[in-house]
């Protein structure tokens, strides 16, 4: 799914989802897949020559906004129990396959 669609994440989502774990297990599962297969591509696509100069300075730009996204979801994220942990979750797993439906009836 991250190839086709560009989310890595449902499978190991439900996968974590389906055998029970708390919240911590399943953010740490969650972290490190997303890691492992975000940095690949980017490893991958550098050495392809898919990365100009012009998107190391868009990253560079965008990157205080992503340490304020990632500040603010620690924050939300304590805050969380278990169950509203995994509730927060599916419904923005929901929400990512909704857009991408949207998207795609809109191209036609």
């Amino acid at each position: 799914l991250g190839g086709l669609a560009g989310l890595s994440g449902p499978l190991p989502i439900l996968w974590a989802n389906i055998r029970g774990w708390n919240k911590h297990e399943r953010r740490g599962i969650f972290q490190l897949f997303n890691f492992t297969v975000l940095a690949t591509a980017l490893v991958l696509q550098t050495a392809s020559g898919l990365v100009e100069l012009k998107v190391v300075w868009l990253a560079l730009v965008a990157f205080p906004g992503t340490l304020i996204g990632a500040w603010a979801g620690a924050r939300v994220y304590h805050a969380l129990s278990d169950k509203h942990f995994g509730d927060v979750v599916l419904g923005l797993l929901f929400l990512s396959g909704l857009g991408l439906v949207w998207n795609s009836l809109g191209t036609q």
